[in-house]
Protein backbone atom coordinates (compact mmCIF):
# COMPACT_ATOMS: atom_id res chain seq x y z
CA UNK A 1 0.00 0.00 0.00
CA UNK A 2 3.10 2.23 0.99
CA UNK A 3 4.96 1.83 -2.01
CA UNK A 4 1.47 2.76 -4.31
CA UNK A 5 1.29 5.85 -2.38
CA UNK A 6 4.56 6.55 -3.08
CA UNK A 7 4.68 5.14 -6.96
CA UNK A 8 1.07 7.93 -7.31
CA UNK A 9 3.23 11.01 -6.09
CA UNK A 10 6.14 10.45 -8.08
CA UNK A 11 3.83 9.89 -11.13
CA UNK A 12 1.47 13.70 -10.18
CA UNK A 13 4.99 14.88 -9.27
CA UNK A 14 6.25 13.88 -12.37
CA UNK A 15 2.95 15.17 -14.71
CA UNK A 16 3.08 18.06 -12.90
CA UNK A 17 6.52 18.66 -13.58
CA UNK A 18 6.43 18.17 -17.12
CA UNK A 19 3.11 20.58 -17.64
CA UNK A 20 4.86 23.54 -16.09
CA UNK A 21 7.52 23.11 -18.13
CA UNK A 22 5.22 23.21 -21.56
CA UNK A 23 3.79 26.03 -20.12
CA UNK A 24 6.91 27.91 -19.04
CA UNK A 25 8.23 27.61 -22.83
CA UNK A 26 4.75 28.29 -24.02
CA UNK A 27 4.84 31.72 -22.20
CA UNK A 28 8.75 32.39 -22.65
CA UNK A 29 7.93 31.49 -26.89
CA UNK A 30 4.64 33.67 -26.84
CA UNK A 31 6.50 36.48 -25.06
CA UNK A 32 9.38 36.67 -27.57
CA UNK A 33 6.43 36.77 -30.51
CA UNK A 34 5.37 39.76 -28.46
CA UNK A 35 8.59 41.74 -28.80
CA UNK A 36 9.33 40.60 -32.50
CA UNK A 37 5.62 42.14 -33.36
CA UNK A 38 6.15 45.39 -34.74
CA UNK A 39 3.30 48.21 -33.19
CA UNK A 40 0.44 48.94 -34.87
CA UNK A 41 -1.68 51.50 -33.94
CA UNK A 42 -5.35 50.54 -35.02
CA UNK A 43 -8.07 53.41 -35.76
CA UNK A 44 -11.55 52.74 -34.19
CA UNK A 45 -13.78 52.63 -36.33
CA UNK A 46 -16.43 55.34 -36.12
CA UNK A 47 -19.74 55.07 -34.54
CA UNK A 48 -21.77 55.88 -37.93
CA UNK A 49 -20.06 53.24 -39.38
CA UNK A 50 -20.61 50.13 -37.07
CA UNK A 51 -24.54 51.09 -36.56
CA UNK A 52 -24.43 51.39 -39.92
CA UNK A 53 -24.53 47.46 -40.13
CA UNK A 54 -22.37 47.16 -43.52
CA UNK A 55 -22.58 43.69 -45.55
CA UNK A 56 -19.98 41.25 -43.64
CA UNK A 57 -18.67 40.11 -47.35
CA UNK A 58 -18.03 43.46 -48.49
CA UNK A 59 -14.66 45.19 -49.27
CA UNK A 60 -12.89 47.78 -47.18
CA UNK A 61 -12.60 50.09 -50.74
CA UNK A 62 -16.40 49.61 -50.74
CA UNK A 63 -17.21 51.30 -47.23
CA UNK A 64 -18.26 54.92 -47.09
CA UNK A 65 -19.16 55.65 -43.21
CA UNK A 66 -22.75 56.58 -42.95
CA UNK A 67 -23.91 60.00 -42.04
CA UNK A 68 -23.03 60.63 -38.16
CA UNK A 69 -26.67 61.88 -37.09
CA UNK A 70 -28.39 59.01 -35.17
CA UNK A 71 -32.64 59.62 -35.45
CA UNK A 72 -34.65 57.99 -33.47
CA UNK A 73 -38.23 56.75 -34.24
CA UNK A 74 -40.35 58.37 -31.87
CA UNK A 75 -43.31 56.11 -32.98
CA UNK A 76 -41.81 53.01 -32.63
CA UNK A 77 -40.04 53.88 -29.35
CA UNK A 78 -43.87 55.10 -27.96
CA UNK A 79 -45.26 51.74 -29.29
CA UNK A 80 -42.08 49.93 -27.29
CA UNK A 81 -42.39 51.60 -24.54
CA UNK A 82 -46.43 50.96 -24.31
CA UNK A 83 -45.93 47.33 -25.12
CA UNK A 84 -43.34 47.16 -22.17
CA UNK A 85 -45.68 48.89 -19.68
CA UNK A 86 -48.47 46.57 -20.64
CA UNK A 87 -46.34 43.60 -20.04
CA UNK A 88 -45.41 44.75 -16.50
CA UNK A 89 -48.95 44.95 -15.34
CA UNK A 90 -49.25 41.57 -17.23
CA UNK A 91 -46.13 40.35 -14.47
CA UNK A 92 -47.33 42.01 -11.98
CA UNK A 93 -50.80 40.13 -12.42
CA UNK A 94 -49.29 36.67 -12.58
CA UNK A 95 -47.40 37.82 -9.01
CA UNK A 96 -50.18 38.96 -7.32
CA UNK A 97 -52.71 36.08 -8.28
CA UNK A 98 -50.79 33.41 -10.05
CA UNK A 99 -52.67 30.65 -12.09
CA UNK A 100 -52.03 29.57 -15.28
CA UNK A 101 -54.47 31.84 -17.12
CA UNK A 102 -52.81 34.38 -16.29
CA UNK A 103 -49.00 32.88 -16.88
CA UNK A 104 -49.77 32.32 -20.54
CA UNK A 105 -52.09 35.32 -21.05
CA UNK A 106 -50.85 37.60 -23.80
CA UNK A 107 -50.89 41.29 -22.53
CA UNK A 108 -52.75 42.63 -25.84
CA UNK A 109 -49.74 44.44 -27.27
CA UNK A 110 -47.86 43.27 -29.83
CA UNK A 111 -44.43 44.52 -31.68
CA UNK A 112 -44.87 45.40 -35.31
CA UNK A 113 -42.49 47.86 -37.19
CA UNK A 114 -44.29 50.15 -39.56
Amino acid sequence: MEATIVLVLFFTFLVGGMMLALAMGYRSIEESRIEQRPERHVQPAPVAYVVAGHGFFESAADRTPASPAITFDDALLAQLERHVRAEQAAVSQFVHFPSVDSLYSSSGTSLRAH
